[in-house]
Parts: structure tokens; sequence; C-alpha cells
């Protein structure tokens, strides 16, 4: 397992602890006592409501946090956080007694969470399938049926099950008769049910708009895509970042998807290379040019690393699709000195190796080392050197490989980031 960052350690620990300690200090001092011996029990659920909260303001995508730990590590907080939230939720159920509408309720969101439970784990959970084949494997067959846009609007039925539970508790007189709780129970609901309707609202109106100019085939199930921007943006790009980008008039490519961004944003166009493995990046190729497309971003932690160490020499390592970001970074930090290793397993995957060739050439501060096949075994000594930042891409078990290799020769942690991209 990699090593968690301060910043990750310090999110978990305010999720964790920080944030549901006033519910669980103010239900210590207003819970009546004649509910002493289930005071744990209720107290459990109090703070699995407050976790599954959070798990849906962490779907939101918060972009200040995702420039702290990455949206990678934000999915997985997001999923590893549901299922402590159900956990817990089980174990409230199994030290309460209810009736009624109360009963009801609970119930209803507690089967509810398990079925949403289950098929995210298979349909919505990269960081998961990514590392366990089978499951990937079974992903692949369902997703016949299951399209990526209708998965992802199973995934919001979460958000009934949360109201069921908001409803099971206004039910409960004894909870609502404790006023400092009450209150920040709701103030907790409404912070986060207006997060949640912001970014809704942004994501239909306050998105950058492009319309799309060009897609061009580059390789076997591989293409680029070309956006124009229709007018300023407020958007904040960086060499390296990610978008994701919907097209609201055609069907299937409804929801929001995220892409690296191929070129430097200089001139009001952004170029995406896009490998056709999903049903959303199968069919995006079909879509016309002139089709209105909307744009998210920046999302992606490269940059913020790179302004951290503005002086060091940036090791690139990558393979196959991962090169994507790469070249971004490449094209777009001319003055800084670049190493890159980009490889394949078969020749044919090392897509742009031309144009890399060509960029190292005209710069004597850009070196490339370009091979079909894993480059080494471990790490080599003479790149372990200080003043260097190393940025990973690509394959799962290229960028953990090599991540794990960096830290384990004393690389400082804050000098080596993986930005996985699995979703």
């Amino acid at each position: 397992m990699k090593k968690m960052t301060v910043w990750q350690i310090l999110t978990w620990g305010v999720i964790l602890f920080v944030i549901p300690l006033p519910l669980v200090q103010a239900m210590a001092v207003e819970l009546p006592s004649l509910y002493t011996s289930t005071s744990l029990a209720i107290q459990i659920g109090s703070i699995a409501y407050v976790w599954m909260l959070l798990a849906v303001y962490l779907a939101t995508k918060p972009k200040w946090l995702d420039r702290l730990i990455g949206l990678p590590s934000i999915y997985f907080i997001h999923g590893v956080l549901s299922m402590l939230a159900i956990a817990l939720a089980y174990l409230h159920k199994e030290g309460t007694s209810s009736y009624g509408w109360i009963k009801t309720t609970g119930n209803w969101a507690f089967d509810l969470f398990w079925g949403l439970l289950v098929y995210s784990l298979v349909f919505m959970a990269g960081w998961l399938t990514s590392r366990f084949k089978p499951l990937l494997w079974l992903k692949k067959q369902l997703e016949i049926l299951f399209k990526h846009e209708l998965s992802v609007w199973i995934h919001r039925l979460n958000l009934i099950a949360v109201l069921l539970v908001f409803i099971h508790v206004q039910l409960i007189s004894y909870i609502t008769n404790m006023t400092i709780y009450i209150w920040l129970f709701n103030g907790y609901t409404i912070f986060v049910t207006g997060a949640y309707l912001l970014q809704k609202l942004r994501s239909r109106y306050g998105l950058a708009q492009g319309k799309l100019t060009a897609i061009q085939p580059i390789a076997a199930n591989f293409y680029e895509l070309t956006i124009q921007f229709k007018s300023h943006h407020a958007l904040k790009l960086y060499p390296g970042d990610y978008v994701f980008i919907n097209f609201p008039n055609i069907d299937h490519l409804k929801e929001l998807h995220p892409f690296s961004i191929l070129n430097s944003v200089v001139d009001g166009t952004i170029t995406l290379a896009i490998r056709g493995d999903g049903d959303f990046s199968r069919a995006v190729q079909h879509a016309k040019v002139g089709s209105k497309v909307l744009i998210d971003g920046g999302y992606g932690r490269f940059n913020p690393i790179i302004k951290q160490h503005p002086d060091d020499e940036l090791v690139l390592v990558t393979g196959g699709s991962g090169i994507v970001p790469m070249i971004s970074l490449m094209r777009g930090l001319p003055n800084r000195r670049i190493t890159l290793y980009y490889s394949a397993h078969s020749k044919a995957g090392l897509i742009y190796q031309q144009e890399i060739e060509t960029l190292a050439a005209q710069r004597n501060n850009l070196t490339v080392h370009i091979q079909q096949g894993r480059f080494f075994r471990s790490v080599p000594r003479d790149l372990i050197r200080p003043n260097v930042t190393y940025l990973l891409s690509g394959p799962l078990a290229l960028g953990q490989s090599w991540q794990k290799q960096l830290l384990n020769n004393g690389i400082n942690e804050e000098r080596v980031y993986y930005e996985e991209f699995s979703w």
C-alpha cells in the first residue's frame, strides 16, 4: 500500500474525527438518561450519517481539495467512507429498536445503501476494479447493458437513501428535542445539500462552453478531440491538467467524463487525446464536428507539485496513453530541465514517439528515453538524486512500482506523485 502524504492523513483525520465530533459531544450532553443503555449505538448512527454526508460532498469534486490530495484520492476516500458508514449503520441498526415509520424509513435507507454499494463496487469504483481483475472482467461484461451514464444515475439513488435517513431522524422525538444536536444535524445537512445543488447548477449553467472543431485518429483506438472555447472562460488550466467534458445535446454523452489535456492552452483551444476503452470514450469519437461541449476543469496535482519545487529537475515516467499529460508538461515548461521515461507493451502503443523525439532534438534541456517493454526491474541509483521531482502516470503497475521504489530509496514523498487515472 502506498505511503500517504501529510495532506491525505490530515484529510482522513478531519473526516473521521473532527467533523463528527461536535455532534458526538452534543449528543453526549443532551441525550436523555432513559437511552443511556443504547447511547453507543445511537452515537454510531449519528457518525454514520455525518460520513454519508461527507461522501456526498466529496462526490462534488471540490477543486480546492483536488489540488491538495488529487481527485483519485478523493474518490478513494469517497468509496471507503461510504463503506465505513454502511458498516456503522449496520451496528446502529442492530443496537437500537424502533417502530412504525421510524423503523420503516431506517430499513428502507439501509437496504438501499447496501444494494447501491454492491452495484457501485462493480461499476463506480475504478480504484477497486483496477486492482482486482475478476471484478474488472465482470464490469466489462456487464457494461454492455449498464452503460456509464446509467450507472451514474443509479449511483445517485444514494441521495434518496440519505434523505430517508434524514426523515428517519426527524421522526424521533427525543432526538429533535435535543436543541444543540438537531441544529448541528440540520446545519450539516443544509451545508452539504447546498454544496451539492450548487455543483449541479454549475454543471448545468456555469461550465465553460466550447465547440468540437476536429476529431483526428492518431493510432488504433486512439484519437484527438480539438475543442474551441466559444468565449472568454474562467477555467484555470495548467500543463498536465485534465478536464471533465460532456456533450449536452448528444444521448449517452451527457454525463461529465475526464480526459487529459494534450496541449498548452494558449489560443482558446484544448486538445484531448482519448483511448476508446469505455463506452463513453468509444462513443465520443462519433460526435459530430460542431457539437456543443461543456468543460469543467482543471483538475490534477502535477502543477501544484511543480510549483512547490520550482527549481527541481523533472523526471517524468509513464507508459502507453499516460504520455498525454506528460506531453502537455513538456510543451508547457520549455525552460525546465526534464527527463522522460516512456514505455509501452508494443511498438504501436508508443503514441507520439516521433513528436517527442522532435521536441527533444529542439531542446538541450529535454532528455527522452523511449522503448518497448519496461526500462528497469529496479530504479537505477543514478536516478536517485536531490533536487528532482518525479511525476508518474500511466498503467497502475508501472506507477505503483516506480512510486514504491523511489520512496524506498529515500526520496521525499512530496517529490513523488503518481496521478492514477482510474474512474
